[in-house]
């Protein structure tokens, strides 16, 4: 693995906390504590999010009737997940989609889709954010086709579908799962109200939202918070909410949140030198 190394000088802020879904402490997970304990920092999870998979059935029957999409968007690895469940009862659903062109945004989204819907013809690995990911799909996929299957969250944003819809391009949206605070992410967030300086990592919207709330309920020190954000949608979520943004990674991925916090520790370093 590539490290990115500090000119001279170890961590400023050596404690990260990478708030993430309940589901998303896994392979991934591991990478980014991997990735950021190669550089020198100590990493905590945690679980701020859990989800809840509702309309399965009408998800299923638009499984079933492959020959009326043209592709599939998957914008998050639950999107994924709410196919598998919407088809458990039968793994030959899936076959025919497997040849059908997916979108997805970012690698950890395509390899989730490749390996749990065994998809082929993935594009988007390249993309961060559902903006980009439109942009992709308007440029590879032709005006006044069959539409694309679009499962998805019920807090997602309209991204996706204006964009393509002002190109010509027909998107079947479905709410495939719904968002939640994770039951215990109050009790698991006092472990880290001693207001010592940490990084915290915000890889949605979301997390943003029940994170934030709970700091500001309980009156912790939002000053003691070196707020990172996963991608520039979750800069703006940490700018509503009267943060500001220490570092946005370019990509969804540990190489980049660990280039994005290195240059802001070095960028403060520099400042206060000056």
């Amino acid at each position: 693995m590539m490290t990115i190394k500090f000119a001279n000088m170890a961590p400023r802020y050596e404690r990260v906390v990478l708030c993430r879904g309940l589901s998303e402490k896994n392979d991934s997970q591991e990478v980014y504590v991997k990735t950021l304990k190669s550089a020198g920092y100590t990493c905590d999870y945690l679980p701020t999010l859990c989800f809840e998979f509702i309309n399965t059935s009408e998800l299923r029957t638009c499984l079933l009737s492959p020959n009326s999409y043209d592709g599939l968007v998957l914008t998050s690895r639950h999107a994924v997940e709410a196919i598998v469940l919407s088809s458990k009862e039968d793994d030959n659903i899936l076959l025919p989609w497997s040849k059908l062109p997916v979108y997805c945004v970012g690698p950890a989204t395509e390899s989730f889709a490749k390996t749990h819907l065994g998809t082929e013809n993935c594009f988007g690995r390249e993309t961060g954010n559902a903006k980009e990911l439109a942009e992709k799909i308007v440029a590879n996929v032709a005006k006044g086709s069959k539409p694309l299957l679009y499962p998805c969250s019920e807090i997602s944003r309209e991204t996706i579908e204006k964009t393509l819809n002002e190109n010509d391009i027909r998107v079947c949206k479905i709410v495939a799962y719904k968002t939640l605070p994770n039951k215990t992410l109050e009790q698991d967030l006092l472990k880290f109200m001693d207001n010592l300086p940490r990084i915290f990592v915000f890889f949605s919207p979301s997390t943003v939202e029940h994170v934030v709330t709970l700091l500001k309920k309980k009156l912790y020190d939002i000053n003691n918070i070196k707020a990172v954000a996963i991608g520039p949608v979750t800069k703006q979520a940490l700018c509503d909410a009267g943060l500001d943004t220490f570092a946005t990674a370019v990509n969804p991925d540990p190489m980049s949140l660990l280039k994005a916090i290195s240059d802001a520790e070095r960028n403060e370093v520099n400042e206060n030198t000056v």
